[in-house]
């Protein structure tokens, strides 16, 4: 009993590094697209979150799918929600010449083998140039 309970262990900490790489390369790659200046990409972008992530081939789903695919192979999901205009504190500021961040958050959930699902979570801040 305690065998398998120590491999479940080891399991769930394979599949949480495997997560976290995951959630690493989405967020690695909105900061790039973040100051990028092709076209569909830069910080503006990101105010249009739909399209940004999911528009057919230019969305970062279609763009991370050579990395994703073999996570997913292995039951993980990743989402990503762009958070609105906010201030240095991450506040929406009355002052909108003020708002010049945006909290983007990247979640992985994947399948453990103890129990269930989890879940990594990676919320950080992208700036307009």
């Amino acid at each position: 009993m305690w065998m398998n309970d120590a491999a479940a262990r080891r399991a769930d900490a394979v599949a949480t590094l495997r997560a976290t790489t995951l959630a690493t390369a989405v967020v690695e790659t909105i900061m790039a697209d973040a100051v990028s200046n092709a076209p569909g990409l830069g910080f503006a972008a990101l105010g249009n979150s739909i399209t940004y992530i999911d528009a057919p081939a230019a969305g970062l789903r279609s763009r991370l799918a050579p990395v994703s695919g073999l996570y997913e192979s292995m039951g993980m999901t990743h989402g990503v929600v762009v958070g609105p205009l906010v201030d240095a504190t991450g506040s929406v500021n009355a002052n909108l010449d003020a708002n010049l961040f945006r909290i983007v958050t990247v979640r992985v959930d994947y399948p453990s083998a103890e129990g269930p699902a989890l879940t990594v979570t990676v919320p950080f801040m992208v700036a307009s140039p």
